[in-house]
């Protein structure tokens, strides 16, 4: 496909068990004020209703490609909507969440009047009914990263997450999520990242992600959880590549924090997995790593101590909210 043919931006829906929110995922899509886009949805084996209500809305606008893969995880999924993408830009919504209208307005004429490679938004968080909930996470304010203090930020939530960004597809095109993990965005950050020279962020919380008892945040806690400390090491290595020692010191602490919630709830059957002492290998090399890089210091201590007691204190105390 020509450049001049290419929709500007390719929107990729990995669809499995969420029928009851899929339609409203989809309209807030369609609803964009921002229009030259495709929208790929892609079954991912959903057991449920999911399959037809995909090709119904395919049916009825031009704009919506629908791929029916079996079910091999939201990676396989995002992996399948980037190999068909045609878009000159990419994002991802997840089919439980919806957008704000104007969400990829704002988010591509931040990225082009900057020239960065990327751009994010703020979330705001709704309960399953899609009332606000009371959850406040804003990091981000009307500003342009380098990749350099993007490094430096990596931990906050609107910039790890896939869904809550829009990237050139160069940047991106080339990134395989991690088929059979667990927190995928984080897996994949550092690298599209450092495909990247700049971020640029909207204040405004423009994305709307639905906590609810379903999500994989919510699940029985398993072995699977600890992907989420092999992701979080990933961020670590990210920060210490930049020399941003106090983030390398964050995100080892929240390693070892994870890792103790983890285990208080892992099943008694699962605790001599040969995972669960390669995770403790892990932060003991992460350990090893931040006090060989000299990030281990009393301010960084005390920085990591206010993240865990009031992460909007922590960004004020940072100068970055």
């Amino acid at each position: 496909m020509t450049e001049q043919k290419r929709p500007e931006i390719s929107i990729i829906v990995p669809v499995y068990k969420a029928e009851k929110y899929l339609n409203e995922c989809i309209d807030s899509i369609l609803a964009q004020t921002f229009t030259d886009f495709e929208l790929i949805l892609v079954d991912d084996g959903s057991p449920d209703n999911c399959p037809a209500l995909c090709d119904a809305a395919a049916a009825k606008d031009s704009r919506i490609r629908v791929i029916h893969k079996p079910n091999g995880g939201v990676s396989t999924a995002r992996n399948a909507g980037l190999a068909a993408a045609q878009g000159n830009w990419i994002g991802f919504v997840d089919s439980d969440d919806v957008i704000d209208k104007t969400y990829y307005e704002k988010l591509y004429r931040a990225a082009k009047q900057s020239g960065a490679e990327i751009a994010a938004s703020n979330i705001l968080y709704a309960n399953a009914d899609g009332t606000p909930n009371n959850y406040k996470d804003l990091p981000l304010k009307n500003e342009v990263l380098t990749i350099d203090e993007a490094a430096h930020r990596i931990r906050m939530t609107p910039l790890v997450q896939a869904a809550t960004r829009l990237h050139r597809r160069d940047v991106i095109e080339k990134i395989h999520f991690p088929d059979g993990k667990n927190y995928e965005d984080a897996f994949t950050t550092p690298t599209i990242f450092e495909n990247s020279t700049a971020v640029a962020c909207v204040e405004e919380m423009l994305y709307h992600y639905r906590l609810h008892p379903s999500s994989i945040m919510h699940e029985k806690v398993g072995l699977k959880n600890l992907d989420e400390i092999d992701a979080n090491y990933g961020l670590l290595q990210c920060a210490l590549r930049y020399g941003k020692k106090d983030t390398a010191l964050l995100e080892y602490k929240i390693m070892k924090s994870y890792f103790k919630k983890i285990m208080k709830n892992l099943p008694l059957e699962d605790r001599n997995d040969p995972k669960v002492q390669q995770t403790i290998d892990l932060i003991c090399k992460a350990e090893t790593e931040v006090r060989q890089a000299g990030a281990d210091t009393l301010r960084n201590k005390l920085e990591a101590a206010v993240w865990f007691w009031n992460k909007t204190v922590y960004y004020h105390l940072k100068g970055w909210a």
